[in-house]
Formats: structure tokens, sequence, C-alpha cells
């Protein structure tokens, strides 16, 4: 017992010093407005590197990622075909088809696949 509360305040102690070290580490840096700039091989950049980015951008790439994993959840369930049980496979099969259609139907409903200029 007494060892056990020895050693959570040795680790409370690093802790704190480490927290310490990490606060005097961040007090001595400055903003550097020339550090921070973007660097094009030595030119000042011609516009800002911070442009508004398009939000359909974003939900195309996350409906992509969505459907690039659950291609790759398929490729097993084929190749396991020949030896798992026939009836278990189709009805595992059937769900997983079933959630995909739902979740396009979904995105399709809400919007997600028009894109608006």
């Amino acid at each position: 017992m007494l060892l056990n509360l020895i050693s959570m305040m040795t680790m409370l102690l690093i802790l704190m010093i480490l927290f310490m070290l990490m606060i005097l580490i961040n007090m001595k840096m400055k903003f550097n407005y020339n550090k921070s700039a973007p660097f094009e091989c030595g030119f000042d950049p011609f516009n800002k590197s911070r442009i508004p980015f398009s939000l359909n951008f974003y939900l195309i790439a996350i409906i992509f990622l969505i459907f690039d994993i659950e291609i790759s959840i398929i490729m097993p369930m084929i190749l396991n075909f020949k030896i798992s049980n026939l009836i278990y496979f189709n009805f595992m099969f059937m769900i997983f088809f079933m959630f995909m259609i739902i979740t396009i139907f979904y995105e399709w409903k809400f919007g997600s696949l028009n894109w608006k200029i």
C-alpha cells in the first residue's frame, strides 16, 4: 500500500515537472510572421494560403472513405465464401448490402450527393 502511494507520488512529481517545463518552453517562443509564412521557392506568396474550402469536397471525400472501407470489408467476405456456411454467408451478405443501400439513400435524401455551386 505504501509502495503504491510512493510510486503515485513519484509519477505525480514527474508529471508536474514536465508540465512546468512545457510551460517554460512555450513562454520563450514568440510569434514570428516570417517563420510562419508559407514558403514558395523564395518568392512571396501570390495569394493567401487560407482560402475557404468548399464543404462539398469534404462531404464527397467522407462518403468515398465510407464506401471504400465497406468495399474493403466485402473482399474478405468473398474470399471466405468457400469455407463458410452458405446460409450464414448469404444472411451476412444481405445485411451488409442492405446497410450500404440504406446509407446511400440516407445520403441522397439529405442532399449530401447534390453538388451545389
